[in-house]
């Protein structure tokens, strides 16, 4: 029930959309559960890094054709960008550029 109230309150979500929410991240492997009583306690099964790169590949995939220039032009182009974020991506890219050598993968 603590999961309820939390997220009832942070997202304003019904108790059936929220368990319908966990069922869902069950059948995806990232949340488990163990049963003591009436109750169930989840817990995270993988890293939050793991789903956010499984989840950013699956986004690529549906809605830019797996092409990540493409999904960055279009972030970077709907999004407001700051002259820190611009210097990170040129960080990045630098940086990508040296260490392969300028070989592509």
């Amino acid at each position: 029930m603590q999961m309820v109230k939390a997220l009832e309150n942070q997202k304003n979500w019904s108790k059936q959309t929220i368990i319908s929410f966990l069922r869902r991240m069950e059948k995806k492997g990232t949340v488990s559960y163990f049963v003591q009583g009436r109750t169930k306690y989840y817990y995270a099964v993988i890293k939050r890094e793991e789903v956010i790169r499984k989840e950013t590949k699956g986004l690529m995939d549906r809605f830019f054709g797996g092409k990540m220039g493409a999904m960055v032009s279009y972030m970077v182009r709907e999004s407001e960008i700051s002259q820190d974020d611009i210097q990170e991506l040129r960080n990045l890219l630098q940086e990508l550029k040296e260490d392969n050598d300028g070989k592509c993968h």
